[in-house]
């Protein structure tokens, strides 16, 4: 072990000394900081230069009360633009730049003109007055559907879309004004309130309490970021570990370096040590990004689950070592740079696609056979149970289990890697023979 903290040590701080690494690291959160507040900026000038959007309506089935469009344009509006005001109304105003654009669009409601007919209509669309007609043709009750004209150039926006719903709106109401007493129309057009909804959870024990959805979100979000950080830092720390065993390949170093340190204490050193500097990379990324939204951090800390939170970080640590190191065996076997970032992304797409593809599956069904059998393979069991912890239905037994046989593969990879880093390592100009790697893997 002394051997492996040497080398864990030196490697660790002749990456972080590179300039490369530190203006990467330091660099980056200013660089986007910079790139998001420029694509940010320009759509605010963009739509800060275009006009109120106008819509055309066309009434030929004689059913829209003009009460009900005065009403509308008041602002009684419909789900979407309630939800817009409410998230204004939390913001207290603080919302600037394309957020308070964005959501300006999609709080005010629609304006709506009229057209005695639709050649009137589709005169008004062709010069530009409205971006889209309505037309609800006479037999419009009995069949239900109504024309949509728009200019072919049209693209999506908000506004389009809740066009479309204030027509919706308009027929609901204009049917039930004539039919329905005032008092009771509200509860028709929206007969569950959620804001006036109470939400509970029942325990395996029958015990009643209010939902926290706050607390249930952080179940989910916890693994999920889990997982995102787990993705990075491997995508991030092997390009530090190949990059350094490649230069030292190239220059012949390895050699000297072989004639005192076994390669399993190498592999495991420069792990540690290019891991480290990986990690240590990212950690600063996430700090910068929480002071930036040291509100939404505070939020989180305050619903954190710390056994949830730990047993993650678990599954992190034992993934990171296990991918680690066959990453490195298996790209000590290139010639090159390239050649060994190609054969240690085989790694990368068995540990990450089986979850990311059957991620609904095992959400759903934690305790299944998809999700167990995941859950018990070595390489895609980090992700997997990330993903089944947050469920909070996965048994202790279960976890146990696999948090054992991950380990028992981190000593397999680490050994197995170890001679694969040997043999690539001492071959210079041609990559090993099927025989030569099954050779060294017997050895190992």
């Amino acid at each position: 072990m002394n051997k492996v903290r040497i080398v864990a040590v030196r490697e660790f701080l002749a990456t972080v000394k590179r300039k490369s690494y530190l203006i990467v690291t330091f660099g980056m959160p200013f660089f986007v900081s910079l790139y998001i507040g420029i694509i940010a900026g320009l759509p605010t000038i963009l739509m800060s230069q275009t006009e109120a959007k106008q819509f055309g309506l066309v009434d030929e089935a004689a059913v829209i009360a003009p009460a009900e469009i005065e009403r509308l344009a008041r602002g009684d509006s419909d789900d979407l633009g309630r939800a817009a005001e409410k998230v204004r109304a939390m913001s207290g105003g603080r919302l600037s730049g394309y957020a308070a654009t964005l959501l300006k669009e999609v709080a005010e409601p629609p304006r709506l003109l009229t057209f005695p007919g639709r050649a009137e209509g589709i005169e008004a669309l062709r010069t530009e007055t409205i971006e889209r007609l309505y037309v609800i043709p006479p037999g419009w009750k009995d069949k239900g559907g109504i024309e949509i004209y728009q200019p072919k150039s049209a693209t999506f926006s908000f506004a389009r879309m809740r066009s479309r719903d204030a027509v919706s709106t308009l027929l609901r109401r204009s049917l039930i004004a004539d039919t329905v007493p005032v008092d009771l129309r509200p509860r028709v057009e929206r007969p569950v309130l959620e804001e006036a909804s109470d939400q509970f959870t029942v325990d395996k024990d029958g015990q009643v309490a209010p939902l926290n959805a706050m607390d249930q979100g952080a179940r989910i979000v916890i693994p999920a970021i889990f997982a995102l950080l787990f993705l990075m830092s491997i995508l991030i720390s092997s390009g530090y570990l190949l990059q350094g065993v490649a230069e030292e390949k190239e220059n012949r170093v390895i050699e000297i370096i072989l004639s005192s340190v076994r390669p399993h204490q190498l592999l495991f050193g420069k792990l540690l040590g290019l891991g480290a500097a990986g990690l240590m990379q990212l950690v600063i990324w996430i700090a910068v990004g929480t002071m930036a939204v040291s509100l939404l951090a505070a939020a989180a800390l305050a619903v954190l689950d710390f056994k949830l939170f730990a047993a993650c970080l678990l599954f992190f640590v034992l993934g990171f070592l296990m991918l680690g190191s066959l990453m490195t065996g298996t790209g000590a076997l290139g010639t090159n740079a390239r050649e060994s970032q190609q054969l240690a992304t085989i790694w990368t797409m068995v540990t990450i696609m089986p979850p990311a593809i059957l991620w609904m599956p095992i959400l759903n069904g934690p305790n299944g056979t998809i999700a167990r059998i995941l859950g018990w393979f070595p390489l895609t069991a980090p992700i997997t149970m990330m993903l089944r912890l947050g469920t909070g239905k996965v048994p202790w037994w279960d976890v146990l289990l696999s948090i054992v046989i991950l380990c028992a593969g981190v000593y397999l990879a680490i050994r197995l890697s170890g001679g694969l880093f040997r043999l690539g390592l001492l071959m210079y100009g041609k990559r090993p023979t099927l025989r030569e790697v099954i050779r060294q893997l017997r050895n190992a």
